[in-house]
């Protein structure tokens, strides 16, 4: 036991080893792993996920650090799950990977519904941050951000796709669920292949064409075989995609951290998504010119009867919230108008 003089030299020496050198005490300092399954060079990587946790640590004065991982865990399906069962501590993904299960959340998804990557993202999280404590989708998570790609195309390796009847019997590869029905209404043929084999699918005439962002097809060296692009005004369709982070791990930090990530999330993710797939379709583009493919653009009639064809799947969604007791029409009206409301074509100080 101290005492005295002892006491005093005890308590002085504890203080030494706090401050240390510098003489500032030093916060403990929080490592998150970022689970990642896509290259280092990916838009999402180098775009959204690297300025993200930057941001993010140096509004935390450097009490949170963030390790982006360089190799997959697993297959893109299964990390949501990694994320909940805590073997990473932050991790993304693409809602329609899993399907069935995030089935509210995915309303912009629905057609038409994303003109732009920034309408896109900024729509899912506004829609998620007023609705979404109402879905339970998410359980175990906290989901801190939602973002959209860029409007897809219709690539395809022959003739262009001029009309929605040119679609008939065309063998389309798509990425998830709500695509592949939009296909299948509009008479094509959705064909399932993971987007590494898309490339010899699409030499091989497994796939006559494929729906993908411009960013996609130069990222997955789809390009060579391409010929036609068709792009469809107002965003055909777009995948929902997630970042969350573990529960348990959300609970532990501070509250300091946990608002230095918040500032940092939610619109600050989807002004970053609109960022990396607005640079990374020019590169595409660039690459996709180069090689001499042609570009067309669907006219306002036909972009009309694909709105009415797909109708039904809006339909279903809505009536689908309403069997959960959740105020469907509502949802996916507010989901439209944040959309048109942050949309970056746009007309501003011109007579």
């Amino acid at each position: 036991m101290f005492t005295g003089k002892k006491l005093v030299l005890g308590v002085a020496m504890l203080v030494v080893l706090a401050v240390g050198s510098t003489g500032i005490v030093r916060a403990q300092t929080t490592v998150l792993r970022v689970g990642n399954w896509v290259p280092s060079f990916h838009a999402i990587t180098k775009g959204i996920l690297e300025p993200w946790t930057k941001a993010i640590e140096k509004e935390s004065g450097d009490t949170l650090k963030f390790e982006i991982m360089t190799s997959a865990l697993g297959r893109p399906n299964t990390y949501f799950d990694l994320v909940v069962d805590g073997i990473i501590d932050v991790g993304w993904g693409v809602s329609g990977h899993n399907t069935g299960r995030f089935t509210m959340t995915k309303v912009m998804d629905l057609p038409f519904m994303s003109p732009d990557p920034w309408a896109g993202s900024a729509a899912m999280w506004l829609t998620y941050k007023k609705y979404g404590h109402l879905y339970g989708e998410h359980k175990g998570a906290k989901v801190v951000g939602l973002f959209a790609h860029s409007n897809p195309d219709l690539n395809m390796r022959d003739a262009a796709i001029l009309k929605v009847e040119d679609l008939k019997r065309k063998k389309i590869r798509v990425g998830g669920e709500m695509t592949g029905k939009m296909v299948s209404m509009l008479g094509g043929t959705p064909v399932q292949v993971p987007p590494t084999e898309a490339q010899q699918a699409m030499a091989r005439g497994v796939a006559d064409g494929i729906t993908f962002p411009v960013e996609s097809v130069s990222f997955f060296k789809i390009t060579p075989v391409i010929k036609n692009v068709t792009h469809i005004p107002g965003g055909l369709y777009t995948d929902t995609f997630w970042i969350a982070i573990n529960e348990a791990k959300w609970n532990s930090l501070s509250d300091q951290q946990r608002e230095a990530i918040m500032k940092h999330s939610g619109l600050g993710i989807a002004m970053l998504a609109g960022w990396a797939w607005t640079n990374a379709d020019r590169v595409g583009m660039a690459d996709m010119e180069k090689a001499g493919v042609k570009f067309h653009t669907l006219s306002d009639s036909e972009v009309a009867k694909m709105k009415t064809i797909l109708q039904p799947l809006v339909d279903e969604w809505i009536a689908e919230a309403k069997k959960r007791g959740l105020p469907g029409q509502e949802i996916y009206d507010y989901a439209k108008f944040m959309a048109h409301q942050y949309r970056a074509i746009r007309k501003v100080n011109i007579p």
